[in-house]
C-alpha cells in the first residue's frame, strides 16, 4: 500500500477530513463547521519568541495521509493561537481505525515532531479518547503523560419530566433569564464577552490567555451557523452574570452545551442550575433529541448540577502532554 503524507488542501480536503475527524469526536464534524473555523482563523500565521525565548505567536501545520485511491486515511495538526501559553503547541494525530498499525500515524507524528522541534516548542498538548486504550498506549509510548480528564455527559430529552426540564424551576431573585436574540446589540455582546473573559481562568486546567473581543466575535457570533436564540443569558438588570451557550448539531438533531459560566460574585445563588434547566426546556421545545456537554473531572460544582438534572456520563477524553528538552 502506497501512502502519501502531504499538506492539507483547502477546500478540496474538507470532505474527506471531516469524515475522518468524525471517527474521533462524539458528534459528526461537518464541512460547514471546518469552513467556519478556518474563516475565523488568520490565513497566514507567524511564530515569534517572547523575552524569555519561549515560542509565541500563531501558526499551524495540517497534514493528511492519502492512499492510492485518494482517500484520506490519516490526519495531523500542530497549532497554537496567539493566546496559547508560551512554549506550547497543540497536536492531533488521527488514523482511520481500519488503517491503524500500518505506520501511518508514525509517519504523521514524525513530521509534526519535526515541526515542533524546528520551531522550538517546549510543550506539546493533545487528547485521546478515554475508552481508546490503543491510542493511550501510543501516546504514552512517545512520552506523553495524562494530565486531565474531560468528562462528556448526555441527557436524553424524550419523556423527560417537566420538573426536570425547567418549566417548574425557580429563577433566582433579581435575575432574569433570556437569550442573546432577545437582547441584541454590540453593547450587550461586549458585556457577554467580558463575562467569558472573566470566568475563563476558573475553568480547571485552563492555560494561556483568553482571546480578544474581535476574535471571540468571529469564532462565536459571526459564524454562519450561530443562533442567538440558543445563547442563554442570566441578567442582573442589564448586566450578564451567567451564560449557557448551545450549538446545534443538525446531523443528530441535538445540541451541544459548549460553555456555561457564572460571574464569581454571583455564584451560590442557583444561577447555573437555572440556566441548565432553561437550556433543557428550550431544547425540548425546539424538538431536539438530546444535549451533550463536557466538563473537567475537577469541576465538581458543574458535574454535580449535571448529575442532578439527569445527565449521564459517556466516553470522553484524556488531555495528555509532553515536555520537550
Amino acid at each position: 500500500m502506497v501512502i502519501t503524507i502531504r499538506n492539507m488542501c483547502i477546500p478540496e480536503d474538507y470532505e474527506g477530513t471531516a469524515v475522518l475527524l468524525s471517527t474521533f469526536y462524539s458528534e459528526p464534524i461537518t464541512v460547514q463547521r471546518m469552513r467556519e473555523e478556518d474563516a475565523a482563523s488568520p490565513q497566514k500565521g507567524e511564530l515569534t519568541r517572547d523575552e524569555n525565548g519561549r515560542l509565541t505567536g500563531h501558526d499551524r501545520q495540517r497534514l493528511v495521509a492519502v492512499n492510492e485511491s485518494g482517500k484520506i486515511i490519516g490526519y495531523g495538526c500542530s497549532w497554537r493561537a496567539p493566546w496559547t501559553a508560551p512554549g506550547t503547541l497543540y497536536q492531533k494525530v488521527l488514523v482511520d481505525p481500519a488503517e491503524r498499525k500500518n505506520g501511518i500515524g508514525r509517519g504523521i507524528y514524525a513530521k509534526l515532531d519535526a515541526y515542533a522541534d524546528e520551531n522550538g516548542a517546549s510543550k506539546i498538548v493533545g487528547e485521546v479518547r478515554d475508552n481508546d486504550r490503543d491510542s493511550q498506549a501510543y501516546a504514552s509510548g512517545r512520552g506523553f503523560v495524562r494530565d486531565r480528564h474531560q468528562f462528556e455527559s448526555l441527557i436524553e430529552l424524550d419523556g423527560l419530566a417537566a420538573e426536570t426540564d425547567g418549566r417548574s424551576a425557580d429563577t433566582p431573585e433579581g435575575i432574569t433569564l433570556t437569550t442573546l436574540a432577545q437582547v441584541p446589540g454590540e453593547e450587550m455582546e461586549k458585556r457577554v464577552y467580558e463575562l467569558y473573559r472573566k470566568t475563563h481562568p476558573d475553568i480547571p486546567g485552563s492555560e494561556g490567555e483568553f482571546m480578544w473581543y474581535s476574535q471571540w466575535r468571529k469564532e462565536n457570533l459571526e459564524r454562519e451557523s450561530f443562533d442567538p436564540s440558543l445563547f442563554l443569558l442570566a441578567l442582573d438588570g442589564d448586566k450578564p452574570v451567567g451564560a449557557a451557550e448551545l450549538y446545534e448539531m443538525k446531523q443528530t438533531n441535538s445540541v451541544y452545551n459548549l460553555y456555561t459560566c457564572v460571574d464569581g460574585d454571583y455564584r451560590g445563588k442557583g444561577i447555573a442550575l437555572a440556566l441548565k434547566r432553561k437550556s433543557i426546556s428550550l431544547a425540548k421545545e425546539r424538538g431536539y433529541g438530546y444535549i451533550r456537554t463536557n466538563n473537567d473531572s475537577q469541576n465538581a460544582p458543574m458535574l454535580a448540577i449535571n448529575r442532578k438534572l439527569g445527565y449521564v456520563p459517556v466516553p470522553g477524553y484524556y488531555r495528555m502532554f509532553k515536555i520537550l528538552e
